[in-house]
């Protein structure tokens, strides 16, 4: 009897034939699922990723490695220009059944960018031609196309894990630079540094570093070979030595917090407390004499005067941004328009400092509804994800979860970023948000075909 003349029993109990294109095991005339395939009865799901999936992935790299910083010779052929515009005549003319933007992220989003350009555009200091609000219009574009293209979770699989290997290959290089002596003496210490100018300070680049750690969850649970296990386990290792390297207090403190995330949130916790304890002790011996004393200002006042000052200044621009939104407080001074309200040559160096001066109450009033959209599309793919379990299907949506999981942690690392450091404007807001809408539709599509019989149950999910 041929392979296809198998018939499977629906969710009904209907009989129905076996699809050709869907991976079975045939023995003793027995159907199951195979143990590293998906069990949704679905083309979609097996069909190779689109080329604009590629360049999606492609232009994360561009825009977190940032090569033509490095190398300025290629910076003359605008290559994020470029490869926009090619994603923009992709998404035209290539792109094919356009996923619609229904995920209430997307009007969060469109909010918080209205109150960007009412800011903009009502600021006596500026207006629309704005740098910084140019730049987030980019990323708009960006999200929409990211958002529209990306339909199944192959697709999302491939994303993610591109923007954590864009992470781990800039961090390499840059960990290649500290090798060569690319350091920057500050604060009474030589740290370490990235190598391109958009991350190349020594606070932005730790903290970068550790708000990008918490995606190697959804990582793991691709990992199928020893190999895969080495590369998470060195990205860990690696994102660990040049965090700390770096002398940036808040990724110190950062890190803390996630690690105190991770154990609370872990069935084993009391078998983590021995080994982040362990972990902790050796990175502390292992770091210069020179980058303890820097770590030891966070409750020594003593130590060094420039990093108290340097402290004190994250506070002022608080305070400073407070003041900006006294006197504007409906949109704010406008974006990056902090120094120029105050007659200063500083920015706030302070996220809620920047969002209250810059953007006004309008401005805060959006971030806010972005943060609580996240916060619903994680209880959504948690709720759904409970759902695949009850029925036998929660290997389905693992992934899904895992990615919801990780980008709370990471938007969480972002906020805390915001303490000594002014991100309202940056990428990575719009990217974390995207990938965890998509995860939302992803799971959401998961539940409607396990309704209608599509999905078949499988081993059971990894807890």
């Amino acid at each position: 009897m041929p392979r296809h003349a198998y018939t499977v029993h629906g969710m009904n109990g209907a009989p129905r034939p076996l699809r050709k294109r869907c991976v079975f095991a045939v023995k003793k005339k027995r159907i199951e699922p195979q143990r590293t395939q998906g069990t949704i009865l679905c083309r979609l799901q097996y069909n190779k990723p689109n080329m604009i999936i590629w360049v999606l992935v492609g232009y994360i790299w561009l825009m977190v490695h940032r090569i033509f910083e490095v190398w300025p010779a290629y910076a003359a052929f605008r290559p994020i220009l470029v490869c926009l515009i090619c994603l923009v005549l992709l998404w035209l003319f290539g792109a094919k059944e356009k996923r619609a933007l229904g995920n209430i992220f997307t009007l969060a989003l469109l909010f918080y960018t209205f109150a960007l350009f009412l800011s903009a555009t009502l600021s006596p200091f500026t207006d629309f031609f704005n740098h910084d609000f140019q730049n987030w219009l980019k990323e708009i574009i960006f999200f929409v196309i990211l958002m529209t293209c990306v339909k199944t979770e192959r697709d999302l699989k491939i994303v993610v894990t591109g923007f954590t290997v864009s992470v781990f290959l800039y961090m390499a290089h840059s960990y290649r630079g500290y090798l060569n002596g690319n350091v920057i003496y500050e604060a009474g210490a030589n740290r370490l540094i990235g190598l391109n100018t958009f991350y190349g300070d020594p606070n932005d680049y730790g903290t970068f570093l550790v708000f990008s750690l918490p995606l190697i969850l959804p990582l793991i649970t691709l990992c199928k070979k020893y190999w895969h296990y080495l590369f998470v386990l060195g990205y860990f290792l690696l994102t660990l030595r040049s965090a700390l390297g770096t002398g940036s207090r808040t990724a110190f403190m950062m890190m803390l917090v996630l690690a105190a995330l991770i154990i609370l949130a872990s069935r084993h916790r009391f078998k983590l407390i021995p080994l982040v304890l362990a972990v902790a002790v050796v990175s502390w011996f292992v770091l210069p004499e020179q980058m303890q004393n820097r770590y030891r200002t966070i409750w020594d006042d003593s130590i060094n005067e420039q990093a108290n000052i340097n402290r004190e200044g994250r506070l002022a621009g608080f305070y400073d941004g407070l003041r900006n939104w006294e006197n504007y407080p409906l949109s704010g001074v406008g974006p990056a328009m902090h120094g120029v309200a105050l007659d200063s040559p500083f920015q706030s160096h302070n996220l809620y400092g920047q969002l209250a001066g810059e953007t006004g109450t309008v401005g805060m009033t959006a971030f806010a509804a972005m943060l609580l959209c996240i916060a619903i599309n994680h209880f959504n793919i948690w709720r759904h994800y409970q759902f695949l379990r009850e029925r036998n299907l929660g290997h389905e949506g693992i992934y899904c979860w895992r990615v919801s999981i990780a980008i709370m942690c990471a938007i969480l690392m972002v906020l805390l970023q915001g303490i000594g450091l002014h991100n309202a404007y940056r990428f990575p807001w719009i990217w974390f948000g995207a990938f965890q809408a998509l995860a939302a539709l992803i799971i959401l599509d998961k539940v409607d075909a396990a309704l209608k019989g599509k999905l078949l149950p499988g081993l059971p999910a990894k807890k």
